[in-house]
């Protein structure tokens, strides 16, 4: 089976001898092959019946094929190719665009003229006069005055025939009388209860006591007064003694 083969790719190698002599022309190697081992087989002559042989191993004819192909040389690089002939040239392309002028309107916007006669509007650069400012007021009067039914400070001004009022709380202490269930407390209020004077630290609806957040005691109530017997012996008054 070796001769076979060995006689096979005889004429293979021979062509590749050739084909080495020629390099400087590109060759279609695996199709070259690819003839050149369809010819050597074609041309085996057919075989005969023969007798029985001793068992053996197959032979993968890949494994043929590839040591054919190792036995190959690897071929060198071609030449360069000539270089390409110049293209033609391209259109002419449209001519750029420039700045030819700038102005700014009479709404203070910036305008531009472009070399193509464009003209862009690019928006607002300078500001618009402010608005005219309205007449000051002179102070003709000013007075304060004190709401006892709501015990604060009113603060009242007079400008152009136009009164403006202010109030705030006058602050201090000021009674307000006997607390009683459902009174409403206002800070700084002093209010009496259970014979003794609380003052309100905020507005509060709570009973007045001690020991409430809301309230602070300013005059605790006195003790009840004890009554004395004193016991006085009258009799009858002292002799005079008279000098002789």
């Amino acid at each position: 089976m070796a001769d076979l083969i060995e006689e096979a790719v005889a004429p293979l190698k021979k062509r590749i001898g050739e084909l080495e002599a020629q390099m400087a022309k590109p060759v279609d190697v695996a199709a070259l092959v690819e003839r050149s081992v369809a010819t050597a087989v074609a041309s085996l002559p057919a075989p005969k019946d023969g007798r029985d042989g001793l068992d053996a191993t197959p032979v993968i004819i890949g494994d043929v094929v590839a040591e054919v192909l190792r036995q190959i040389p690897i071929p060198a690089n071609g030449a360069d190719g000539r270089d390409g002939a110049d293209g033609i040239d391209g259109a002419k392309g449209a001519d750029g665009l420039g700045l030819a002028g700038a102005m700014i309107d009479r709404n203070g916007a910036l305008l531009i003229t472009l070399t193509n006669g464009e003209v862009k509007n690019l928006g607002p650069v300078v500001g618009r006069d402010g608005l005219d400012g309205k007449d000051g007021l002179s102070l003709e009067g000013f007075e304060f005055e004190y709401l006892p039914e709501s015990h604060e400070i009113a603060l009242r001004a007079t400008a152009a025939g136009r009164v403006k009022e202010l109030r705030y709380p006058a602050g201090g202490i000021r009674p307000a009388g006997y607390w009683r269930e459902g009174t409403k407390a206002k800070a700084g209020e002093a209010w009496v209860h259970d014979g003794s004077t609380f003052y309100a630290k905020k507005d509060t609806t709570a009973k007045p006591e001690s020991k409430s957040d809301d309230w602070i005691i300013g005059a605790r109530r006195g003790r009840d007064g004890e009554t004395t017997i004193k016991t006085v012996n009258i009799g009858p008054a002292p002799g005079v003694k008279l000098g002789v």
